[in-house]
This record gives C-alpha cells, sequence and structure tokens, in this order.
C-alpha cells in the first residue's frame, strides 16, 4: 500500500519568500493569461474561482512539506491578498495606464471585501492541501474533496441561479440561451473530477474522495454565494 508522507523540512527564508510571491504572480498572470490561454483554461481564473482556489490548495501541498505548521495558514492568506492586489493592480494599469497606481483608493477599494474574502479563503485552502499529503485518510479526503469541490461550487453557480430565476420568474423571457453555461459548468464539474482522481495515490481514495467532493463543493458553494451576494449588495449601497 502507498504511503503518503507529509514530514517537513527544515523551513527556509527562501521557502516562504516563495510561498509570498506565488499569490501576486497568480493575480497578474490571470490577466494577462486571458491573452494566450484558451478559454477553457483562463475562463477558470476570470470567470471563476476554481483556478484561483485550486492553485493555493497546491501550495498548500508545497508548504505543507516545507514551512512550519503555522506558516501553511499564514502563507495561504498572504497569497491570496497578494493575488488580489495585484490582480485589481494590473487591471489598472491595463485600463488606465501606469499613472493609476499611486491613486490606491481608485482601483483597490473595490477589492476590499474580496480582500476580506481572502484572509479566511486562503488558510482553508493551503490547509486543505497539506491535508492531501497526511498520512491520515480522513484528512486527505477532506483535502481532495475540497480540490474538486471549488470546481463543483463554480459549475453550481450559474445553474442554480438559473434554476431560481426560473422559479420566481417563469413568465420572463430568457435573453439567452443556457446551453453555454450548462456546457461550461459541465467543464468545470468534469476538470474537477479529473484533478481529485490524479491527486488521489493512495489505494481505495479515489471513489472516497469523489464522493466528498459533493459536500464539500457545496459547502463552498455557500460560501461564494455569500460573498458575491455581499459584494453586489455593496455595490448597490445597501452595506453602507
Amino acid at each position: 500500500m502507498q504511503k503518503v508522507s507529509a514530514t517537513p523540512r527544515a523551513p527556509s527564508p527562501r521557502m516562504a519568500a516563495l510561498a509570498v510571491l506565488a499569490g501576486p504572480a497568480l493575480g497578474a498572470l490571470s490577466l494577462l493569461g486571458a491573452v494566450v490561454l484558451p478559454w477553457p483554461v483562463w475562463t477558470l481564473f476570470l470567470d471563476a474561482s476554481a483556478g484561483w482556489c485550486f492553485v493555493v490548495i497546491l501550495l498548500g501541498m508545497w508548504a505543507g512539506t516545507r514551512l512550519r505548521p503555522w506558516q501553511v495558514p499564514v502563507s495561504g492568506a498572504v497569497a491570496l491578498l497578494g493575488a488580489v492586489v495585484c490582480y485589481y493592480a494590473v487591471a489598472a494599469v491595463l485600463t488606465d495606464g501606469p499613472g493609476a497606481l499611486p491613486d490606491l483608493a481608485a482601483w483597490l477599494f473595490p477589492a476590499w471585501l474580496w480582500l476580506l474574502a481572502a484572509c479566511v479563503a486562503g488558510p482553508l485552502l493551503t490547509g486543505a492541501g497539506a491535508w492531501i499529503l497526511d498520512e491520515r485518510r480522513s484528512r486527505r479526503l477532506v483535502g481532495l474533496g475540497l480540490a474538486g469541490g471549488v470546481f463543483l461550487a463554480d459549475a453550481l453557480l450559474p445553474v442554480l441561479d438559473w434554476a431560481h430565476f426560473r422559479l420566481v420568474s417563469p413568465e420572463t423571457p430568457l435573453p439567452l440561451s443556457p446551453v453555454p453555461m450548462f456546457a461550461q459548468s459541465g467543464v468545470y464539474t468534469l476538470v474537477g473530477v479529473a484533478l481529485v482522481l490524479v491527486m488521489a495515490r493512495v489505494p481505495g481514495d479515489r471513489p472516497r474522495a469523489l464522493a466528498a467532493t459533493v459536500p464539500a463543493g457545496l459547502v463552498w458553494y455557500v460560501g461564494v454565494w455569500g460573498a458575491q451576494k455581499v459584494m453586489f449588495l455593496s455595490g448597490t449601497g445597501h452595506l453602507g
């Protein structure tokens, strides 16, 4: 039986620096990658949060064997904070030019809720990533379940929103066909399933991890839906 080892190496400043730099690279490359990457790839980083979440989970797998236990969740928060800041910074430069960067309130303030979300989601994601390499099966299944669950959550968001709209306003005609939406959700689901199957290396983990993806995805869906709802209410002025 294949064993999973999560014995951490001696941490070094270089390892910590790499963990910190992962976030800014993720945020900057998400926008730049849309120019060169095919649709199924860049849409996971721009139209959904699953791409970002999965990268932070991979960071947790890496950090779990190279950093001290307390540094793993911190690296997740710092990485996502850096990703959000760099994403909006690159967007500001591409939209208004480098001269927009000194005006922080203009381009960074709209991201304040995502910055708060990063402080919560980052430690959870890196913690789950570190658990994927844990010797205890229960922890591995939580980590693998969340790795697939972030994709399932993004697959459910438009579908459940569409279903809710059809229930409350069945008489309103849809402006566009829902077929592309269902196709995109199907792609997200298949990507999540494929990644779980690839990452699960211990015999017997694969079917259990796929089963764990469902509750993990539903829980993550509630969190992402809540964050988006708060962002919407903030944008309409209901939160002051």
